[in-house]
């Protein structure tokens, strides 16, 4: 009885020692096949190009919308500055202003032709550096009719003036460049502003601070109006 113990007992311990087989056992691995990583990039595809369209629409009129900006704020400066020149009355102030042109109507003056870094005739515009970068950004057509200037002086005492600020990027199609200003909407380039300025300005000066001034404004409007004022 002890011996056939003994025998199981030692048959129990072998089979404990045996190695299990695991040629059965199946490893899973966790991953992304051929065909689903095709999948993932034609879908971000298909979003990229839905959305690219968009991001260019937004930051190419947000560039247009600054730039016109800029040139708004160069218009009413150059103005302002005149204004500043004709209200002190300083003899010669006319020599300070824009260069006179014979055309009545000041917004019939046509567009600049040639773009210079300082202006001798008024179908030139002078070129300005914005940012201090050292490349040009806007060229500035200022101009001026003849006004009225009273007899005995050399000064208008009133006049029209005008301001029209192209981008630098309309230089391209200099002798082709039009008048009127350009439509500031949603642009997905550069807009109209190759070819049209971005900002237009029109304005009457007057001398406020001389004895003449409201007749001589009276006399700029109109030569020929009746008026009850003393004006010789």
């Amino acid at each position: 009885m002890d011996s056939q113990f003994y025998r199981f007992a030692q048959s129990a311990k072998s089979a404990s020692r045996c190695p299990i087989s695991r040629g059965d056992q199946r490893t899973s691995v966790a991953g992304l096949t051929l065909i689903e990583c095709l999948v993932a990039i034609v879908v971000i595809g298909i979003s990229v190009a839905a959305v690219t369209p968009a991001l260019v629409l937004t930051v190419a009129t947000r560039v247009q919308s600054q730039q016109a900006e800029q040139a708004l704020n160069l218009a009413q400066t150059e103005i302002d500055q005149v204004r500043l020149v004709v209200e002190r009355g300083n003899d010669g102030y006319a020599a300070s202003t824009p260069l006179t042109t014979p055309i009545a109507d000041i917004r019939t003056v046509p567009s600049p032709v040639n773009f210079v870094a300082s202006t001798t005739s008024v179908d030139q515009a002078q070129l300005v550096d914005v940012d201090g970068d050292g490349s040009d950004d806007f060229a500035i057509q200022t101009f001026r009719n003849a006004g009225y200037t009273p007899s005995g002086t050399t000064d208008p005492i009133a006049f029209d003036m005008g301001v029209r600020v192209y981008s630098i990027q309309s230089q391209d199609n200099l002798g082709s460049l039009e008048s009127t200003q350009a439509d500031i909407g949603l642009t997905s380039g550069t807009g109209q502003r190759r070819n049209k300025p971005l900002a237009v300005l029109y304005t009457t000066i007057v001398r406020g601070e001389a004895d003449s001034s409201l007749c001589g404004y009276v006399e700029f409007i109109d030569s020929t109006a009746s008026t009850s004022l003393s004006c010789s």
